[in-house]
């Protein structure tokens, strides 16, 4: 016991300064995505022929857009037209899905505030329950980062819950199967009440790369990614509960 001690004082703290102070995002990291207000339907129609998820872009009253609910977020279709750019912004997570439209020309972005009353009771205290759908594994291994000392998501009162009965929200991740859809409804119905859906990743809420054979959820909150880059999942799980400020 005195030598495991002794090796906790040696390491020291060990988890970031992430929120408050900006997380530490890698070099190649892709954000919301901006799309130039020139950008013409044949434009679009280009960048289609290179992204594996051709229903994230498209064309609609005149302007382009990019839906993040099917975005991938590989950047090919940056790489082929220079009117699209990933930028930085990690901030991600909204609580209605048309608010993961991004359009052609738009400002200055501003990421919504959590108005569910309820949803902010769980401020200090929200017990998750993840359901795997029939995903890659790939979101489901960086939201257990956030178990881990760099990121800590405990120190908010946010843990992963053994049990849907101690759960205030099922965290699910993958393109809801038809093998898990029923897993997935006993898992909702076995909540407490008040009770809510997260969709964590482009799977989850669309079917990702799966466009087929998926049976979509309605969540409360939505955070996109392939996957979800673990500062955009924690600002929004704050955010959600209303623990954090814009």
């Amino acid at each position: 016991m005195f030598k495991a001690l002794l090796a906790r004082i040696k390491e020291g703290y060990r988890t970031g300064s992430f929120p408050p102070s900006p997380p530490n995002l890698p070099p190649d990291f892709k954000g919301r995505p901006k799309i130039d207000a020139s950008t013409t339907a044949e434009d679009i129609e280009v960048m289609k022929s290179v992204c594996p998820v051709s229903k994230a872009l498209g064309f609609s009253d005149g302007k382009a857009f990019i839906d993040m609910g099917c975005c991938i977020f590989c950047g090919r279709c940056a790489a082929k037209c220079a009117k699209v750019t990933f930028t930085k912004e990690y901030r991600l997570g909204v609580f209605k899905r048309e608010d993961l439209i991004v359009r052609a020309g738009e400002g200055e972005y501003t990421p919504p505030i959590q108005i569910n009353k309820e949803a902010l009771k769980l401020k200090g205290s929200l017990q998750l329950r993840e359901v795997s759908a029939g995903g890659c594994a790939a979101c489901e291994l960086d939201a257990n980062v956030l178990g881990t000392p760099a990121w800590d998501m405990a120190r908010f009162g946010i843990r992963f819950a053994a049990s849907p009965r101690h759960a205030d929200a099922v965290y699910l991740t993958g393109p809801i199967s038809k093998n898990m859809q029923l897993a997935l409804d006993k898992t909702y119905a076995a909540m407490p009440e008040p009770r809510f859906m997260i969709a964590a990743g482009a799977c989850a809420i669309s079917g990702g790369l799966y466009e087929k054979g998926t049976y979509p959820a309605e969540p409360d909150l939505y955070i996109p990614g392939c996957p979800p880059h673990p500062a955009t999942t924690l600002e929004a799980l704050l955010r959600f509960v209303g623990d954090i400020a814009n």
